[in-house]
């Protein structure tokens, strides 16, 4: 019988962390992947993250019991309307993007039988990623990770769980949420970070000066800045797949703004060391991660391995035969 196969469309950061995670695993399936980079294609191959790689996304998906749309936002909605026309009943796609309301419209389109799980793997805020793309891709990025999953109305209970024990298999912890709370979440930790280093660059880009003042921006401005979208069709579609959420984040950084502009107007010296330190306080206990799980036992990771991995290889084996 020919392995299982799973196919990650992306090999980005995200998708070659999905494949090295996967491959740690030692299961007997085949992972193929596909990206329109062919660098970005040999990169992963060459660093293991992938069994094979696939010019032809058609190609790429052949067979595939489980297909990983590890994409930007603006890439997928094309990619699924590639797909519908050739995946087979019995198949699953989940994809990786930060939005799930458009991208669970979107799947609505799949043909009867190809069942989606929506995901987006959250990268914990322990780990400092340097770097970016495949180049910068680690298992250990998805260790722990909560990687939440919004299954489609349509998506059957054995669908959706092949896709938490492949979850379970990548080391994260899944977490089951519906897909506007999702949305409006990340919106406010995810998105709006975007949007503000956006305006906050725009401003000091585009003010008479920038030349002179461009040669004295150092790191901290790098820092500042490293959140600005790279992609502008990636950077329109989540800006505007959230603009309720993100106009009232918009308003309330503006009153903050103001109440800080008094403060220096005021010379308020102990009001901004108030503000500063309940800040540093409360975002060193998110950073210490003391809060998740407080006073749990760790669980015993061999067994929980051994038994999803079970899981994940008979869900995909049950895909292969209803294909037949």
């Amino acid at each position: 019988m020919a392995k299982s196969r799973v196919t990650i469309i992306g090999l980005g950061l995200i998708g070659g962390s999905l494949g090295l995670a996967l491959k740690k695993g030692k299961l007997d399936i085949e992972i193929v992947g596909h990206d329109k980079d062919p660098g970005a294609a040999g990169r992963a191959l060459k660093r293991g993250a992938v069994d094979k790689t696939e010019w032809n996304l058609i190609n790429a998906c052949d067979s595939a019991g489980l297909i990983v749309l590890a994409l930007p936002l603006a890439g997928i909605p094309d990619t699924l309307a590639a797909l519908k026309t050739y995946v087979p009943p019995g198949v699953i796609i989940t994809d990786t993007a930060t939005s799930k309301v458009p991208v669970l419209e979107w799947a609505q389109d799949l043909p009867r039988g190809v069942e989606f799980v929506g995901g987006n793997p959250v990268i914990s805020a322990q780990h400092v990623i340097a770097g970016h793309g495949i180049d910068a891709a680690d298992a250990a990025w998805l260790q722990d990770a909560t990687y939440c999953l919004t299954p489609a109305v349509t998506a059957s209970p054995q669908a959706i769980d092949t896709v938490t024990s492949f979850v379970n298999l990548l080391g994260a912890k899944p977490y089951f949420i519906e897909a506007a709370e999702h949305d409006g979440l990340m919106a406010g930790v995810q998105h709006f970070p975007a949007l503000s280093a956006t305006a906050y660059a725009a401003t000091i880009i585009q003010s008479q000066g920038w030349r002179e003042r461009g040669k004295l921006a150092g790191a901290a401005f790098r820092i500042a800045t490293d959140l600005v979208p790279e992609d502008k069709q990636t950077a329109r579609e989540q800006f505007l797949s959230h603009q309720i959420d993100l106009t009232r984040w918009i308003d309330l950084t503006i009153a903050k703004l103001r109440e800080m502009r008094e403060m220096l107007t005021r010379g308020d010296a102990a009001a901004i060391e108030a503000l500063v330190q309940t800040i540093a306080d409360e975002r060193g206990k998110w950073l210490s991660g003391k809060l998740d799980d407080a006073g749990m036992p760790r669980p015993d990771m061999e067994s929980i391995q051994n038994q999803t991995a079970r899981l994940f290889l008979g869900g995909l084996a049950d895909r292969q035969k209803k294909r037949k």
